[in-house]
């Protein structure tokens, strides 16, 4: 069975309320999904990409291109 995919932009918003914003999407996500947050600020991805691995979350891919990330998280426990 394939994983839902979901994408959340969030370019143009700096920490913490990026972060929060995207640890809300996350949550309110169903377990086995992909979530891939694009951002802009490197604060802000350095957090994230710390952050759900501690939650016990786990990164699917990172890709970075002219300062814009791509940070992929499997959803695989309710936090």
């Amino acid at each position: 069975m394939r994983a839902s995919e979901l994408t959340v932009d969030l370019r143009g918003i700096g920490c913490p309320y990026g972060s929060t914003l995207a640890i809300q999407h996350f949550r309110d996500a169903p377990v086995g999904t992909i979530i891939t947050f694009i951002l802009d600020d490197e604060e802000c991805y350095l957090t994230l990409k710390r952050l759900f691995p501690l939650l016990g979350q786990r990164i699917t891919k990172i890709e970075e291109q002219n300062r814009v990330y791509k940070l992929s998280i499997l959803k695989v426990r309710f936090f």
